[in-house]
C-alpha cells in the first residue's frame, strides 16, 4: 500500500489561476494566512482585518471534519495547563478594554507555554515545504491549533485555498449577488497587498494586457448571462485558458 505523504500541500487548480490572475505568489499568499491564524482570534468577537477571515477559516475546516469531540492526541499530558493557557487567552479576547493588537500580544507566552508542552504528533518541523524553494514558516498559533484538533497543517492550507474561485467570485458580483465568502474576501486583500511587501513593481507582458483587456470585455458581454452557474463556468473556462497559455512554456 502507498504512503500518504501527509506533508505534501495539494494547490488546487483555482487557486493556481486565481494567483496568476493577481500576479502574486502562491507561497506568499500562504505564509500572509498561516501568520494571520491565532487562538486569540478564535475566542474574539471584534473583527480584525485578516486575522478574524484567516482564524474563521480554519474553524470552519474544523467544524466540517469534526463528526464527534475527539480529544487531542498531542494535549494528553498537558490538558490541565492547556485548560488554564486558553482560560486566559479567552480573558483577554472577551475583554471589552484595550487594542486587539495589543491584547493579542499578551496571548504569546500562553501560546509558547502551550507549544513547549505539547507534544508533536502532527506537526513534524514549524517548517512545511510547497515544493524544494518554497518554504512556509509556521506560527506557534498555527502549530498549536492543528495539533488541538488532530489535523496537519496541509489540512488547513489546502482548505483555505479549496475556498478560492475568481470565477464564482466574479460571477456573484457580476450579477449583484452577494457573495458569502469571507476566505475569498480575505485573498482579495491579500492580492491588494494587505500583509505584503508591495515595494517590488512588475511589468505586464503584450499578453498579460490583452488578457485584462479581454477580461473587463468578457465581463461587459457577460450581460445577458443572467445564471449564475453558467456565468461562472464561462468565466472559469476563460480564466483557465489564460493561466494554461502563460504555464505552458
Amino acid at each position: 500500500m502507498k504512503r500518504i505523504n501527509n506533508q505534501q500541500i495539494i494547490v488546487p487548480l483555482e487557486f493556481n489561476v486565481a494567483c496568476a490572475i493577481y500576479k502574486i505568489e502562491i507561497i506568499e499568499v500562504l505564509q500572509v494566512f498561516v501568520d494571520h491564524v491565532t487562538l486569540y482570534d478564535t475566542m474574539s468577537d471584534v473583527y480584525n482585518e485578516g486575522f478574524s477571515e484567516a482564524t474563521r477559516t480554519v474553524g470552519s475546516y474544523v467544524r466540517a471534519k469534526r463528526k464527534r469531540l475527539v480529544q487531542s492526541k498531542a494535549m494528553r499530558n498537558c490538558r490541565a495547563l492547556l485548560i488554564s493557557c486558553l482560560s486566559n487567552i479567552k480573558v483577554l479576547a472577551t475583554k471589552k478594554a484595550g487594542l486587539s493588537i495589543v491584547k493579542r500580544k499578551k496571548t504569546r507566552p500562553l501560546v509558547n507555554m502551550i507549544f513547549e508542552a505539547m507534544e508533536r504528533v502532527y506537526i513534524i518541523s514549524d517548517t512545511i515545504y510547497l515544493d524544494e524553494y518554497s518554504a512556509i514558516k509556521l506560527s506557534r498559533d498555527f502549530c498549536v491549533l492543528c495539533e488541538a484538533h488532530n489535523c496537519y497543517p496541509k489540512e488547513f492550507l489546502e482548505h483555505f485555498m479549496g475556498r478560492i474561485s475568481v470565477a464564482d467570485a466574479h460571477a456573484h458580483k457580476g450579477l449583484k449577488v452577494i457573495y458569502d465568502n469571507y476566505t475569498f474576501s480575505f485573498f482579495s486583500n491579500i492580492a491588494n497587498g494587505f500583509g505584503r511587501d508591495t515595494k517590488e513593481m512588475f511589468d505586464l507582458t503584450d499578453a498579460e494586457l490583452d488578457f485584462y483587456e479581454r477580461m473587463e470585455e468578457l465581463h461587459l458581454e457577460l450581460y445577458t448571462v443572467r445564471e449564475l452557474k453558467e456565468r461562472a463556468s464561462i468565466l472559469r473556462d476563460f480564466y483557465l485558458s489564460h493561466y494554461q497559455s502563460i504555464t505552458k512554456n
